[in-house]
């Protein structure tokens, strides 16, 4: 499940829940791409609530941070479970931030 919160009027958290897998990939990146089209430039994935992630979900996170940032767009991971957090690190400038510092 996916939920979007708008923070100013280009920001925009996508809070991803449950398991992520292809499906789930696919649904935040048609959500990535439609807010993209809306106007939006940063965007923060909040993985916090993830319980796992699929090969083809790293993929698609990867795919999705590349995309953004060849538009010079901001793609920003946070709070992935530790498990993922070596890959994505190499692949989309996977940064930890904390909640107090969403605003």
């Amino acid at each position: 499940m996916i939920h979007i919160e708008k923070l100013s009027p280009d920001t925009i958290m996508l809070h991803v829940r449950g398991a992520f897998h292809e499906k789930t990939a696919k649904e935040l990146s048609l959500m990535v791409f439609q807010s993209h089209r809306l106007g939006f430039k940063t965007f923060l994935c909040n993985l916090s609530q993830v319980s796992l992630i699929d090969d083809r979900g790293h993929h698609q996170l990867a795919l999705i941070g590349e995309g953004l940032h060849s538009k010079g767009h901001t793609w920003k991971v946070i709070q992935a479970p530790s498990s993922i957090g070596d890959q994505l690190i190499l692949r989309t400038s996977l940064q930890h931030i904390t909640p107090a510092m969403w605003n």
